[in-house]
């Protein structure tokens, strides 16, 4: 638990969206979900994120007797920014006597490089890579697991119960899916059978929850899909894009120069915008996830996960190795099953995310 954490934290957060453009803002409910369980106050601009689909309950609650100079904390999210609003009126004012932070997960978000991003005292950004060098005040950070999520694979079948094949539903084509599709899945077939099965955008959910979360997170909760990774052994969780290895800057991919010289680098290793839905739920519903080797490309995180122990991490220049030694060691998988699993629950569901979030402002945990 947190010790004498006794303080208010106050989030700005845009209002739902419709499901084409939800505005889902999931780094601020994992957080907010840890908050809540370890008793702690935080309040918001606007009432966000609906508990029930019977009660006009919400995690994110405003009241308007309470603003952020009442706080100790004041946390604004990447999709603020995304969605055009400006910095709230006077949040860096010269008097204030809260923390500033900033949470930047989306891949198609790159604000907290701008310098007057700098400004934040902490900036906890996703898709971070360990060989580039950010600004001062920027952590890596991670999408994580929200009780949505959990409670989506709270029930799991027995390893022996499931098919073993690998679940492969990518929908954005990234470089590394192109990369891997072509190299490395013609490849595991003969060994794990893949399973191309997806949902269609626009066919939604029918039982009121499960429509409330579709809506809530811009169309990404479908129960048959969790039905599916918690009947599976494995799944792709590819994504990203490989940058070439010479350059340390992580505002350098925005510059005109880079991309020139970036094709004439024949052997890219650095791995960017690498983050993974996918990735998440898989390990949550013990459903072994399938991601480049993250140590070899430097995917960053703020507890980083072993390979061949929580996830197997495919070496784009040794996949026939990954490939033999998964069907040398039959127990293999059932391993990775268990122990990712227990990982991704200990360093990321939403309480030790909130205890994260607290100790890189200052506060001890007890």
């Amino acid at each position: 638990m947190i010790s004498q954490f006794t303080e208010k934290i106050f989030f700005y957060c845009l209002p739902q969206g419709t499901p084409d453009k939800a505005a889902y803002q999931h780094g601020i409910v994992c957080l907010a979900e840890g908050l809540k369980s370890l008793g702690i106050q935080f309040y918001s601009n606007q009432n966000y994120w609906k508990t029930s689909p019977e009660k006009e309950e919400y995690i994110f609650c405003h009241d308007s007797s309470v603003t952020p100079d009442d706080c100790s904390i004041v946390v604004l999210n990447d999709l603020w920014f995304r969605y055009g609003k400006p910095f709230p009126e006077n949040l860096f004012h010269s008097k204030r006597k809260y923390i500033t932070v900033y949470i930047e997960l989306w891949k198609e978000s790159n604000f907290a490089l701008n310098p007057e991003f700098e400004n934040f005292d902490l900036v906890l950004k996703a898709q971070c890579n360990s060989r580039l060098k950010y600004p001062s005040n920027c952590h890596p950070w991670a999408f994580g697991l929200s009780k949505r999520i959990l409670q989506e694979t709270a029930i799991l079948p027995s390893f022996q119960e499931r098919k073993k094949h690998l679940l492969v539903n990518f929908r954005v084509g990234h470089s590394v899916r192109q990369i891997v599709g072509k190299n490395f899945l013609p490849r595991i077939q003969s060994i794990l059978p893949i399973d191309n099965s997806s949902d269609s955008f626009d066919t939604f959910p029918t039982s009121p929850y499960d429509y409330l979360q579709w809506n809530q997170t811009g169309r990404r909760h479908y129960p048959n899909y969790y039905k599916r990774l918690r009947e599976s052994v494995a799944c792709a969780c590819f994504g990203g894009v490989l940058q070439p290895s010479w350059t340390r800057d992580a505002v350098a991919p925005t510059k005109l120069w880079y991309r020139i010289l970036s094709k004439l680098d024949l052997r890219p290793t650095q791995l960017v915008k690498w983050e993974s839905w996918r990735f998440w739920e898989a390990l949550a519903a013990g459903c072994v996830p399938f991601h480049l080797d993250y140590q070899k490309y430097g995917a960053d995180l703020p507890v980083i996960p072993e390979n061949w122990r929580h996830y197997i991490g495919i070496d784009l220049d040794n996949i026939q190795e990954s490939i033999d030694r998964i069907a040398d060691e039959p127990e293999l998988l059932e391993r990775i099953s268990t122990e990712g699993r227990l990982w991704a629950l200990k360093y990321y569901s939403p309480i030790p995310t909130a205890q994260r979030f607290l100790e890189k402002i200052g506060f001890s945990i007890a």
